[in-house]
């Protein structure tokens, strides 16, 4: 009885393979490539690699499906792989390759692999003159960022022989502003850093220049100081200014009430969130406080437009308290004081 039951557990354990699943695995990734079914295609073509890791169809399938869901780098890793075991036809292989490179801005290596095959003449006759063209289109790239980056290099000498924002007028200030704009901007670190704690220091520029610190995915954590409050943060954690949930939330609550009625109203209204939100940026408000602002943005651009000044309705229709939103439309007021000279 005992050696029954062992029996029947050890059955059902007893894992049993599928005759040419391989085989299988590959006809329905190449029905999912020609549907353009490009994710299912690459797993397919994974799982077929297991049983059949040098095979043509399922390797080009492969880098055919990597290369359409712009994998570019698992692409470029997957070619050579291929061009050095000799898997798939070699020229179309050698076209997917250096289109690779191209999306990945590897002209270098464009330019050395090209040459090699006019020198070792493996380039059909009527397709020379097709890479003779990629050929100096990548020299040509090369030639394009070597000039950018001695222009850089030029650029930042130009700034480190100067103090980068002591005494410039606005016009000098966006002008180095949108220097650094353009290289490196750790080197400045510091002067940036100083710039952005200093009281006296525009709201604008401090925004434009934590702008550039999140292109340029700053990871480290500087502070900076607006509106008599002060910050530490991490640009690079930073959201964007229009994904913020002050700027999101405050659009929304006007569109709802405004746009369709008064699409002229509104179009005001979000001009007012939208600079004030780049002034104050990245300082926002608490959630509990958005319904009061947009009635403030509200009740401004009727007085702007009409004339009319804040009365207790528009509080009302936000659900907001209405000393509240007195106390946020002062301080828009003078938030719109100081936005004035420069935007």
């Amino acid at each position: 009885m005992d050696d029954e039951k062992n029996q029947k557990k050890a059955g059902e354990t007893k894992i049993i393979a599928f005759p040419n699943l391989g085989e299988r695995l590959i006809v329905k990734g190449l029905d999912e490539l020609g549907n353009r079914n490009f994710k299912a295609a690459a797993q397919l073509f994974s799982q077929a690699r297991e049983y059949e890791p040098e095979n043509d169809e399922v390797c080009m399938g492969l880098v055919v499906s990597l290369v359409e869901l712009e994998y570019y780098q698992e692409s470029k890793e997957l070619c050579i792989e291929m061009l050095n075991k000799g898997i798939g036809d070699y020229f179309q292989l050698i076209n997917i390759y250096l289109m690779v490179l191209l999306q990945l801005g590897e002209h270098q290596e464009m330019v050395t692999t090209i040459e090699l095959l006019f020198e070792e003449s493996q380039i059909p006759f009527d397709k020379e003159e097709h890479f003779e063209k990629m050929l100096q289109f990548s020299k040509r790239a090369l030639e394009d960022k070597k000039e950018e980056k001695e222009r850089q290099n030029q650029l930042s000498e130009e700034l480190q022989e100067d103090e980068l924002f002591e005494g410039k007028t606005d016009n000098e200030m966006l002008l180095v502003i949108s220097k650094l704009t353009n290289i490196n901007i750790r080197p400045f670190i510091p002067q940036i850093e100083e710039f952005l704690q200093k009281d006296e220091g525009h709201p604008f520029f401090k925004t434009m220049l934590l702008n550039i610190l999140i292109d340029q995915e700053y990871n480290e954590e500087v502070t900076l100081r607006k509106f008599n409050q002060s910050k530490s943060v991490i640009p690079r954690e930073l959201k964007s200014l229009k994904e913020t949930d002050f700027y999101k939330k405050v659009t929304g609550l006007t569109e709802e009430e405004i746009s369709q009625d008064n699409p002229s109203l509104f179009e005001m209204v979000h001009s007012l969130i939208e600079r004030h939100s780049f002034l104050l940026f990245p300082f926002e408000p608490g959630p509990e406080s958005l319904p009061a602002w947009a009635a403030a943005y509200h009740a401004l651009a009727e007085e702007y437009m009409t004339g009319e000044v804040f009365g207790r309705g528009l509080a009302d229709l936000y659900q907001a308290d209405e000393e509240t939103v007195a106390d946020i439309l002062s301080y828009i007021k003078e938030i719109e004081e100081i936005s004035y000279p420069i935007i």
